[in-house]
């Protein structure tokens, strides 16, 4: 039986049948896949967004965690951690009472995000193996171990940590978690540039400053009364992590991780970050000495600054505060 050949125009129509066909069936596929990545990813993690209470103004101290209270911490790949801080407002176990800490090799640990630990459970964070592990191997020592860690702090902000609860225990060894970024954690006007108000409770928080005859104090009130009028209604630079990912599908939020992981993204030198804010700062009077020689495109610049040979006067204030 023979077929007439199809015209022009019915060729047309049937290539645009098969390609209508085609896309159907690639959308469906898409979909299912979709479908299937989300239920799996539902059926086998317990949550794709981090999440934590505001921290809480602990008079003397600072901003701490709310005691009692459940820390989601998540990188939506290879952990998902619920933690709940002690009564003293550190993601830890309750610290051992002062008598116990002085009949036993204590070993107090303070620093940042390091010590805090978000992403291993309580069990896992290294003042706790190591205790496990002089229990196992020098077990006459009786080593007992408390951590004071909070993220985003320097040395400025953790002195009250000692002060207020580890000077207690009277540990027999203090250590002190040092890492690069504490340089401008514990440097007032970098600590305005990288947070936005209300995030960590300005004024609320220990800070360095020099008094007239050159010597170093701290102050609670500090950065309100050098910060210029509208300072804080410039840009902030982004929004929390703690929010990200709110109401998303999980298979969504798994796949953009999951990018970043196997394509990290440069570090970030957006102006728009803090330019604005830094230039409010040199209108102020007295500032604009502090920041000669410092004239930043982005916060990469600012992070890499701190290995330069020739400091600008900014950066040596940072190292006498720290």
């Amino acid at each position: 039986m023979k077929y007439a050949p199809l015209s022009p125009k019915g060729r047309f129509r049937r290539a645009l049948r098969l390609m209508g066909w085609n896309a159907l069936l690639v959308f469906v596929g898409v979909a299912l896949a979709a479908l299937a990545g989300e239920a799996w990813l539902r059926l086998t993690v317990p949550f794709m967004t981090s999440s934590a209470p505001p921290p809480e103004f602990v008079p003397n101290v600072g901003s701490l965690r709310s005691p009692n209270t459940e820390i989601r911490h998540t990188n939506r790949l290879d952990y998902w951690t619920v933690s709940r801080p002690n009564s003293l407002g550190f993601v830890d176990r309750e610290p051992p009472s002062p008598e116990r800490a002085k009949a036993t090799c204590h070993i107090s640990i303070i620093g940042d995000s390091f010590v805090e630990a978000l992403e291993v459970p309580i069990e896992d964070k290294l003042h706790v193996r190591l205790e496990e592990l002089a229990a196992d191997r020098l077990p006459r020592l009786d080593v007992t171990t408390s951590a004071f860690g909070m993220r985003a702090t320097g040395q400025v902000q953790q002195l009250p940590f000692y002060d207020q609860y580890a000077r207690r225990l009277r540990p027999k060894l203090l250590v002190l978690v040092f890492v690069a970024n504490d340089f401008r954690n514990n440097t007032p006007l970098l600590r305005a540039l990288q947070w936005a108000e209300g995030s960590r409770g300005w004024g609320l928080e220990p800070m360095a400053r020099k008094r007239p005859d050159g010597e170093l104090e701290l102050a609670w009130s500090y950065l309100p009364d050098q910060l210029p009028e509208g300072f804080w209604s410039q840009p902030s630079g982004g929004r929390s992590r703690w929010k990200e990912g709110d109401g998303h599908s999980w298979f969504a939020l798994w796949l953009s991780a999951k990018k970043k992981a196997l394509f990290p993204p440069p570090p970030s030198n957006a102006p728009h970050r803090f330019s604005s804010k830094r230039e409010a700062l040199l209108r102020q009077p007295g500032h604009a000495a502090v920041f000669e020689g410092w004239r930043p495109t982005g916060w990469a610049d600012v992070v890499e600054g701190f290995s330069r040979r020739d400091l600008p006067p900014f950066y040596e204030d940072a190292l006498q505060y720290t």
